[in-house]
């Protein structure tokens, strides 16, 4: 089994509590705003997880389709159309005005499946139209890196350990329950510095316009939080 596989479950979002609806109505706002879409657009939500900014999408008047691959996630994503696909191959063909890519929801492949989802993404979206990738900023990363945190909640252990190997960040997370089972999984994310990253959208079909370095609009530095790539589709 793949780690994407194993890894977005429920237990994923109860890692990720702390990134809830709420957190989503902003960065949607500012993604809407940094693709300049008029209300009603149709947005394509890749990796759409549990659902929080397809739903932040709509309700601020777009008509959202989101993927994901996990069905443990799929089926928190209520309130909003969504499809069980694999995002390197999705089945739609120049129908969207704009897709988004929130939470580094890219990078899981190797380098040959990290572009043919920068194909098929850049295939979906129709002429014209625009993109938003918000992705880890890889210099951040291996400058501040944790190698590992702990913490208590709800009568479960989570602990996290994080390495930088072979051009990617890895992260093994154990939980243990209050009984004393447990249960772990592994996170693995390409680590493509932000030029590596515009070369790689520009093969795939997009033209990269503007970076930002968070969802407050700051410029991309380095030692950004974020690195928030918006591109056209020519």
């Amino acid at each position: 089994m793949n780690w994407y596989e194993a890894a977005f479950r429920k237990e994923y979002l109860d890692l990720y509590y702390h990134r809830d609806d709420e957190a989503a109505k902003g960065e949607a706002a500012f993604a809407a705003g940094a693709l300049g879409l008029p209300e009603g657009a149709r947005i394509l939500d890749v990796g759409c997880g549990g659902g929080r900014h397809a739903r932040a999408l709509q309700e601020a008047g777009f008509r959202v389709v989101g993927i994901d691959l996990s069905p443990d996630l799929l089926a928190e994503a209520e309130g909003v159309v969504r499809l069980r696909a694999d995002m390197r191959a999705l089945p739609f063909f120049g129908g969207f005005d704009a897709a988004t890519s929130f939470f580094t929801s890219f990078g899981y492949f190797d380098d040959d499946g990290n572009a043919a989802t920068l194909a098929s993404i850049a295939a979906a979206v129709r002429p014209g139209g625009v993109f938003l990738l918000d992705y880890l900023n890889a210099s951040a990363v291996q400058a501040h890196l944790v190698p590992e945190s702990s913490e208590e909640r709800d009568g479960r252990k989570f602990s996290i350990r994080r390495r930088l190997e072979e051009g990617r960040v890895i992260k093994e997370v154990e939980i243990e329950e209050e009984d004393g089972t447990r249960r772990g999984y592994m996170e693995s994310v390409r680590l493509y510095p932000h030029g590596e990253l515009i070369r790689l959208m520009h093969a795939s079909g997009f033209n990269p316009v503007a970076l930002f370095g968070d969802f407050d609009g700051r410029d991309f530095t380095t030692d950004a939080p974020r690195c928030i790539v918006v591109a056209t589709r020519p």
